[in-house]
């Protein structure tokens, strides 16, 4: 009789309890799931902005304990952390036995959180022609489209540095590109 052939693959897979593999990645995937949905929701609601500035400036108070879970405290810093370390700021000069040296990192860290990543190298006028000119170039007749050239400069911009808007880009480009 000829010997069944198998496939060592299928053999080594069908082996692996694969609920045990969901029970271990489920306690390391829930807090990055909640800290990028809050972080998320905090981006897009107002309220919900609101809500993480507090919870941000409340968490660096010593005393105060909002017992609100760990990655959503962790996402409201993130989200709100020129607030934060505003109030840090004004705790320490409260408290008499802060070393100068942490005030001044503390001051320092702020001053880099404020500053933009990206510095905008021309004015606003000539990015703006700039980024016309590479829209008409790379959208060719899309670039007649209504919003596909506000789109495609106000996206530009951004990645220049400038923060703006697509209402704001739209007098300079005309209601279709023109």
């Amino acid at each position: 009789m000829a010997k069944k052939k198998t496939d060592p693959f299928k053999d080594l897979m069908s082996n692996i309890d694969w609920t045990r593999w969901l029970q271990l990645s489920i306690p390391i995937l829930q807090p990055i799931a909640v800290f990028g949905g809050w972080l998320a929701f905090a981006n897009l609601d107002k309220k919900a902005d609101a809500v993480s500035k507090i919870i941000a400036i409340g968490e660096v108070i010593p005393a105060v304990d909002l017992n609100v879970p760990k990655p959503v405290v962790l996402a409201s810093l993130y989200h709100s952390t020129a607030e934060a370390l505003d109030v840090w700021i004004r705790i320490m000069d409260v408290l008499e036995d802060i070393p100068d040296a942490v005030r001044d990192l503390i001051k320092g860290i702020k001053e880099e959180v404020i500053e933009p990543i990206v510095e905008p190298v021309v004015g606003l006028a000539e990015a703006i022609e700039e980024c016309r000119a590479q829209a008409k170039k790379d959208l060719g007749y899309g670039y007649y489209i209504p919003g596909a050239a506000q789109s495609y400069v106000t996206s530009c911009l951004i990645q220049k540095g400038f923060d703006v808007e697509a209402k704001d880009v739209l007098p300079f480009i005309g209601a279709f590109g023109q």
